[in-house]
């Protein structure tokens, strides 16, 4: 099922205009929101999230669009999409109107998740590469949630190409950033280090949430810093985070094995255990 502009569809149904500002030039928000039995996960930050990317991006925002709204629809759907039990990806997406741009149109979609449990990491072997064909623009506008991802999609082409299960992507420092999937944390000498937004970064509520469980909780040093490609062989352990996928522990880059999966999965556990006090409150 497919809402758009309030109302059911089914995807046989929709259909989008060929003049679509999304589709034609790349104008929208696009949000990945993860939904276990029902209940819609980090869904304040999400919103706010959202909000302040309209506003940036000059998108109109809608007085309908408040937090109760939006979320009793998502739920709505996802409730007659049966097949997907209450567990999915709900991906909104916000753009201007193809016939009045001072109007918004969007549409929710859902995909099912790809790991119901978060609190699980597969131990199925995960071979990275390093993507450099183009590079990520080191700019505000590479940080917010849009549906421009040419970069990540071709990462993702490479990656099928050369037999990767994922790649890293550079800014035009040539700095590693993350990679196709989402945010890379890099684990080291006792300290777990993430790129920083101001070079480029997705700046997703998921890596918010996730830094800051392991600023309370981990008896790891915690930190924001450049990532350069050549220090990914002398890291002790790499783990990726995907919202449908989950915690993802990378096994090899290169000639680098990685054999810390247990480190990642208690990171795992930690996180599914702070989902759940939250939700239960």
């Amino acid at each position: 099922m497919v809402v758009f502009n309030g109302k059911l569809y089914s995807d046989q149904e929709f259909f989008i205009g060929v003049g679509n500002t999304a589709l034609s030039f790349g104008h929208s928000v696009l949000e990945e929101i993860r939904i276990e039995s029902g209940a819609v996960l980090f869904w304040e930050p999400h919103y706010l999230k959202i909000m302040a990317s309209m506003r940036m991006l000059r998108i109109h925002i809608p007085m309908s669009f408040t937090p109760d709204f939006l979320e009793e629809i998502m739920k709505d759907a996802l409730s007659k999409t049966t097949h997907l039990k209450n567990n999915a990806i709900a991906v909104f997406q916000a753009y201007p109107s193809e016939d009045n741009i001072a109007q918004t149109d969007y549409h929710i979609s859902f995909r099912p998740l790809e790991n119901l449990h978060l609190g699980q990491v597969s131990d199925t072997p995960f071979e990275i590469g390093l993507y450099k064909d183009f590079y990520i623009a080191h700019s505000l506008l590479s940080t917010l949630p849009t549906n421009y991802k040419l970069v990540e999609r071709l990462a993702g082409v490479f990656s099928d190409e050369n037999d990767f299960q994922s790649c890293f992507l550079l800014n035009e420092k040539k700095e590693v950033i993350g990679t196709h999937l989402g945010p890379l944390f890099v684990v080291s000498n006792g300290q777990i280090q993430t790129s920083p937004i101001d070079g480029g970064t997705q700046n997703s509520v998921f890596r918010k949430e996730i830094l800051s469980l392991l600023s309370k909780d981990s008896e790891q040093e915690i930190s924001e810093g450049v990532i350069s490609p050549f220090s990914l062989q002398k890291a002790d352990a790499l783990f990726i985070f995907n919202p449908s996928k989950g915690f993802i522990s990378v096994s090899k880059y290169r000639k680098k094995v990685y054999e810390q999966q247990e480190f990642v999965q208690a990171i795992a556990l930690k996180f599914q255990h702070s989902i759940q006090l939250k939700t239960a409150n």
